[in-house]
């Protein structure tokens, strides 16, 4: 398999603390009773189709900093900048909703520069575009398509975590990397749907790579006709080439 390195990713984020005056109602909380900012708690991240497991990053793997900041997730942002720096496409349920930009707001934060330009897949938008599923939720997605849930968490996991619990934060870790694992059974199980985000110039799939496609018939466009292909490792369709005299040679496309 060969083509751009995809990576899946997730993160945990905690609570806002904020003065309020009543626990009812629909008060307007200024920003000025922010007790504390939110922060992200863990990350979470696999490399599809690569050698390794999953891997993780959290606040109290800055030792030093944990014990009088426990909050500061400057390293936790620091580590998952240089991961995503080096994936082609970010995959992630909700993320262009969610982690993206709410790792951007921390990345600002701690004064790191603008990444650079990454394909994203978004699995939820996926579910959205192309499937009339009773939900979208990730734990819903496995359990319908039998792929497996989402690991339960206790009753106050995230105040534990708010008020610096080493161990709930340790708990948070392994539900983080439960949530890889079932996010990587749901995008393969939509692999045949994300070709345009993924897109290989490679002989082969454009979305996995594999080079056991079969050509079944064409796809005739309004000016051309191309040859179309079935991968037999993933399921999906893409077009190749222009057929002979029917204009000139093109790359293979999703």
């Amino acid at each position: 398999m060969s083509g751009p390195r995809i990576l899946l990713w997730d993160l945990e984020t905690s609570h806002n603390l904020a003065a309020v005056f009543r626990l009812y109602g629909e008060d307007y909380i200024p920003p000025d009773n922010l007790v504390q900012e939110r922060y992200i708690i863990c990350a979470a991240w696999k490399w599809f189709g690569e050698k390794g497991g999953i891997q993780t990053v959290s606040v109290l793997d800055d030792h030093g900093r944990y014990k009088t900041t426990p909050h500061d997730d400057r390293h936790v942002v620091r580590t998952l900048y240089t991961v995503l720096s080096q994936a082609d496409v970010i995959v992630a349920h909700n993320g262009d909703s969610y982690d993206f930009p709410f790792f951007n707001g921390r990345a600002i934060y701690q004064g790191l520069p603008k990444l650079p330009p990454i394909k994203s897949v978004d699995t939820k938008k996926v579910a959205k575009r192309h499937f009339l599923f009773n939900a979208n939720s990730l734990d819903y997605l496995g359990q319908f398509l039998k792929l497996g849930r989402k690991i339960s968490t206790p009753k106050g996991l995230w105040m534990r975590v708010l008020n610096g619990d080493a161990k709930a934060i340790e708990t948070m870790v392994r539900y983080n990397k439960g949530d890889i694992r079932l996010l990587e059974k749901v995008f393969k199980k939509f692999l045949p749907f994300v070709a345009d985000a993924i897109g290989r110039d490679t002989p082969g799939c454009p979305r996995c790579g594999s080079r056991k496609v079969q050509s079944r018939g064409v796809h005739r466009a309004v000016a051309r006709v191309y040859t179309r292909y079935q991968c037999q490792a993933c399921a999906g369709w893409f077009r190749g080439d222009v057929l002979r005299g029917q204009g000139p040679k093109m790359r293979l496309v999703a």
